[in-house]
């Protein structure tokens, strides 16, 4: 090989590596943008994901809570929780607009570095998205159990127990549960917390906001001031006959037992003690609420309840309110309490029912607000929702006054 030739395939070799790096370069850069498009993508798509998902919790809540704020909270949270992942790599920003009350638009933004010191393209990448969703099957609120601590059961149904609630929202501020045999049928059902049993139809919708008790300005004050209590004052109608009992304040703890009956004269009774109807008796009212200082309404053994509710005044759309100090429980347990129309409202205590028949299945509407409402045996808690033409207004807050409760949602094009 003369020197000539090897100066040539030494020159040729060198021209190959200077080509070769000139097109490496490209290449590399080519396939490395190649791998971040892939890489951008996906987290595009996953960013399309976490506001559709978004959009369609914080629509199925949207009238959960009367605070857009609370909405929008829950909404960027429910995002940022679907993208925790991609947090080291992007800036990701989540922002909310509600436009009517059904609907909720949920948007996206995330920026990510790309090459070269930004460069390429010139300040990075830049991901948008957005999704805007309905609510659909709208529900008025029946039923709420206000307890609000995650390891409390604020709505209960145990044995044989059924609430039936066909057409309106059960809601529980705690934990829902049903044991043995329990059920809870209702138009749509949600719980704060967790749930906990498999009677539930439909299914219940986890991890909804919390409802704030509707009625939380509502005290009770006698228009006299109730004596201190002493469980010896009380007054026992125990005769066959039926006893006419006017509005106003009654001091002492009533009793109404054997064959007695009890009619309330329209207006509104405050109880400094309690009422209890038990044995035979009966008790009966029309334009009625019966407001409850201390102690509580409670039926037991065969005693018969005929209750409508108030019609007009303060207290109109109430059949049976206690004040937030009072934490006596209502307590049913007899099968023959058949009316109760009007809203159930007790802002510290229970409802308990361990009833062998159906409670309040003849009335056109009920509303049960409670800490806690609880079902045995084979109770049956019938919740009607005929709100018009009962002659019972219905109060804001509840029932078809509710705003309109939602039980699903779906993602508008």
């Amino acid at each position: 090989m003369t020197l000539q030739s090897s100066l040539t395939r030494g020159s040729e070799r060198g021209q190959l590596a200077v080509i070769t790096g000139l097109v490496a370069v490209p290449l590399a850069m080519i396939v490395a943008i190649s791998v971040e498009m892939v890489a951008l993508t996906a987290e595009r798509s996953r960013m399309q994901s976490a506001v559709d998902a978004a959009a369609l919790a914080a629509a199925r809540q949207a009238s959960l809570s009367m605070s857009s704020e609370s909405i929008s909270a829950y909404a960027i949270n429910f995002a940022n929780q679907q993208v925790t992942d991609l947090s080291p790599r992007l800036k990701i920003n989540f922002t909310t607009r509600q436009g009517d009350k059904n609907t909720v638009e949920v948007i996206g933004l995330a920026h990510r570095d790309s090459f070269f010191g930004n460069l390429v393209p010139p300040g990075g990448f830049t991901i948008r998205v957005r999704a805007t969703a309905e609510s659909l099957n709208q529900q008025p609120l029946c039923v709420l159990g206000l307890r609000d601590r995650a390891g409390d059961s604020a709505i209960s149904v145990n044995g044989n127990a059924h609430i039936q609630a066909n057409n309106c929202l059960v809601h529980s501020n705690g934990t829902i549960r049903s044991a043995e045999l329990g059920r809870v049928s209702a138009g749509a059902i949600a719980t704060r917390f967790r749930v906990f049993g498999t009677g539930f139809s439909p299914a219940v919708n986890a991890g909804a906001l919390m409802i704030s008790n509707p009625f939380q300005s509502r005290q009770i004050t006698a228009r006299a001031n109730c004596p201190s209590r002493n469980d010896n004052d009380k007054i026992v109608l125990d005769a066959r006959g039926t006893f006419n009992l006017s509005a106003g304040v009654h001091k002492w703890h009533l009793v109404v037992t054997d064959q007695a009956t009890l009619s309330l004269r329209p207006g509104d009774h405050y109880f400094c003690n309690g009422l209890r109807v038990e044995g035979a008796a009966a008790l009966r009212g029309k334009d009625v609420a019966l407001l409850f200082e201390r102690g509580a309404l409670v039926a037991e053994d065969a005693a018969r309840l005929d209750l409508t509710g108030r019609a007009t005044g303060p207290w109109a759309g109430f059949l049976v309110a206690s004040d937030f100090s009072n934490q006596s429980n209502m307590v049913v347990s007899s099968p023959n309490v058949d009316k109760l129309l009007g809203a159930i409202y007790l802002a510290n205590a229970n409802l308990e029912i361990d009833s062998a028949g159906s409670v309040a299945e003849d009335s056109k509407w009920s509303v049960v607000i409670a800490q806690n409402v609880r079902l045995t045996g084979n109770s049956r808690l019938v919740i009607n929702s005929d709100y018009i033409g009962s002659g019972v207004p219905v109060p804001v807050g509840v029932g078809n006054q509710s705003n309109s409760l939602q039980s699903g949602a779906r993602l508008k094009q």
